[in-house]
Protein backbone atom coordinates (compact mmCIF):
# COMPACT_ATOMS: atom_id res chain seq x y z
CA UNK A 1 0.00 0.00 0.00
CA UNK A 2 2.86 2.40 0.62
CA UNK A 3 3.74 2.44 -3.08
CA UNK A 4 0.22 3.38 -4.26
CA UNK A 5 0.01 6.10 -1.61
CA UNK A 6 3.36 7.49 -2.75
CA UNK A 7 2.20 7.38 -6.37
CA UNK A 8 -0.91 9.40 -5.45
CA UNK A 9 1.27 12.01 -3.75
CA UNK A 10 3.59 12.15 -6.76
CA UNK A 11 0.61 12.54 -9.07
CA UNK A 12 -0.60 15.55 -7.10
CA UNK A 13 2.93 16.97 -6.94
CA UNK A 14 3.31 16.75 -10.72
CA UNK A 15 -0.26 17.72 -11.62
CA UNK A 16 0.77 20.98 -13.32
CA UNK A 17 3.53 19.23 -15.28
CA UNK A 18 1.14 16.49 -16.38
CA UNK A 19 -1.48 19.01 -17.47
CA UNK A 20 1.14 20.94 -19.46
CA UNK A 21 2.47 17.78 -21.13
CA UNK A 22 -1.09 16.75 -22.02
CA UNK A 23 -1.55 20.07 -23.82
CA UNK A 24 1.81 19.62 -25.57
CA UNK A 25 1.34 16.06 -26.87
CA UNK A 26 -1.88 14.17 -27.66
CA UNK A 27 -0.12 10.80 -27.55
CA UNK A 28 1.01 11.56 -24.00
CA UNK A 29 -2.58 12.40 -23.05
CA UNK A 30 -3.91 9.12 -24.39
CA UNK A 31 -1.16 7.06 -22.77
CA UNK A 32 -1.47 8.80 -19.40
CA UNK A 33 -5.27 8.62 -19.27
CA UNK A 34 -5.60 5.08 -20.65
CA UNK A 35 -2.51 3.57 -19.04
CA UNK A 36 -0.67 2.61 -22.22
CA UNK A 37 3.05 2.59 -22.89
CA UNK A 38 4.42 5.67 -24.60
CA UNK A 39 7.72 7.41 -25.27
CA UNK A 40 7.91 11.19 -25.45
CA UNK A 41 11.18 12.65 -26.70
CA UNK A 42 11.55 16.35 -26.02
CA UNK A 43 14.33 18.92 -26.07
CA UNK A 44 15.40 20.19 -22.66
CA UNK A 45 14.71 23.80 -23.62
CA UNK A 46 11.16 22.93 -24.75
CA UNK A 47 10.51 20.99 -21.54
CA UNK A 48 11.88 23.89 -19.50
CA UNK A 49 9.27 26.18 -21.10
CA UNK A 50 6.44 23.67 -20.65
CA UNK A 51 7.40 22.52 -17.13
CA UNK A 52 9.56 25.26 -15.58
CA UNK A 53 12.18 24.50 -12.96
CA UNK A 54 14.74 26.65 -11.15
CA UNK A 55 17.46 25.60 -13.60
CA UNK A 56 17.45 24.22 -17.12
CA UNK A 57 19.14 20.88 -16.42
CA UNK A 58 18.08 17.31 -17.09
CA UNK A 59 18.63 16.45 -13.42
CA UNK A 60 15.80 18.82 -12.47
CA UNK A 61 13.34 16.43 -14.14
CA UNK A 62 14.57 13.15 -12.67
CA UNK A 63 11.70 12.72 -10.24
CA UNK A 64 9.16 13.47 -13.00
CA UNK A 65 10.88 10.96 -15.32
CA UNK A 66 10.72 8.28 -12.59
CA UNK A 67 7.07 8.98 -11.84
CA UNK A 68 6.09 8.78 -15.51
CA UNK A 69 8.10 5.55 -15.88
CA UNK A 70 5.92 4.02 -13.15
CA UNK A 71 2.96 4.84 -15.42
CA UNK A 72 4.60 3.19 -18.44
CA UNK A 73 5.62 6.49 -20.04
CA UNK A 74 9.22 7.10 -21.03
CA UNK A 75 10.19 10.78 -20.99
CA UNK A 76 13.39 11.15 -23.01
CA UNK A 77 15.02 14.56 -22.60
CA UNK A 78 17.53 15.72 -25.19
CA UNK A 79 20.12 18.23 -24.06
CA UNK A 80 22.24 20.22 -26.50
CA UNK A 81 25.43 19.79 -24.47
CA UNK A 82 25.43 16.06 -23.82
CA UNK A 83 23.30 14.60 -26.61
CA UNK A 84 24.87 16.21 -29.67
CA UNK A 85 25.58 12.83 -31.24
CA UNK A 86 21.99 11.55 -30.82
Amino acid sequence: MKYSHRNELEERYFSMDIAALKQYDNGFTTAYDDGGDYELTIKLMDLFVICPRKRSRKQQYGRLVNFLASKGITLRIISRKRDKNN
